[in-house]
């Protein structure tokens, strides 16, 4: 009995997604059509990060919400930055092989978690733009994972996307390979706007996938100020602590 309730799994496993519907990317049950089924949804929400009690100009915690006193001695450019997930497992994992291992398909598990509990913002942004990364990065790598993201939350917020290539970025070593302290120093100047791009008294809505020390959606948000921005917001998938 046993070994006929093991085969018939495996059947269903290797049968087109048309024949079975669609699967969980973290359990492989059937999940309804969405990318997460039900039960796993429900398991992460262990892992949302509460915003009431992270700095909303970092994401880093915060036991009041406001923000934390290294914001408070110097701001950072951003006027919000708001984390979906902690960085850990299994969503560590997910964003590993979402990067590094080619599948780039699970963008849309990773929008759903993000869109179910979308953040509030001072003023409703105007626009969405995926944090870009460096061309000899984008061709090691063969996407933007930012960019997959940010497509998804664009639609299901009705709002504009900008083009990969409005803001673009110097190749530099990539940021999870430095100490912390030289990170913001390694990510200075590295962004230019395109002479065509016009963000002005703009809402902009920067979208990427991890954050650790901020400072690369720092230094984007301080180049389209510059450009004439009226507000950068930040919101990724997960903030490593």
């Amino acid at each position: 009995m046993a070994l006929s309730i093991w085969l018939a799994k495996q059947w269903q496993l290797f049968q087109p997604a048309s024949s079975q519907g669609k699967r969980c990317v973290l359990c492989h049950e059937l999940s309804g059509g969405q990318a997460l089924c039900g039960g796993c949804t429900a398991d992460l929400c262990c892992l949302r990060l509460d915003v009431h009690r992270r700095c909303p100009l970092c994401a880093g915690v915060s036991a009041s919400g406001l923000p934390c006193g290294h914001c408070q001695r110097k701001p950072p450019p951003q006027t919000q930055l708001n984390a979906a997930f902690a960085y850990r497992l299994p969503l560590s994992n997910l964003l590993y092989a979402y990067k590094f291992l080619g599948r780039n398909d699970l963008y849309t598990a990773l929008a759903e978690l993000m869109l179910a509990a979308p953040p509030t913002w001072p003023t409703p942004p105007d626009l969405v733009m995926a944090v870009p990364l460096s061309v000899q990065r984008l061709h090691k790598r063969g996407f933007n994972q930012s960019l997959l993201l940010a497509e998804a939350i664009a639609k299901h917020l009705n709002l504009p996307l900008l083009p990969p290539f409005a803001v673009t970025r110097s190749h530099r070593p990539a940021q999870s390979t430095l100490p912390r302290n030289e990170r913001a120093k390694n990510v200075l100047g590295i962004f230019q706007v395109a002479s065509a791009v016009d963000v002005k008294n703009r809402h902009v809505l920067l979208i990427d996938d991890v954050v650790t020390s901020g400072a690369t959606i720092g230094e984007l948000a301080r180049t389209l100020q510059r450009a004439g921005a009226a507000a950068v917001y930040g919101w990724v998938f997960a903030r490593a602590e």
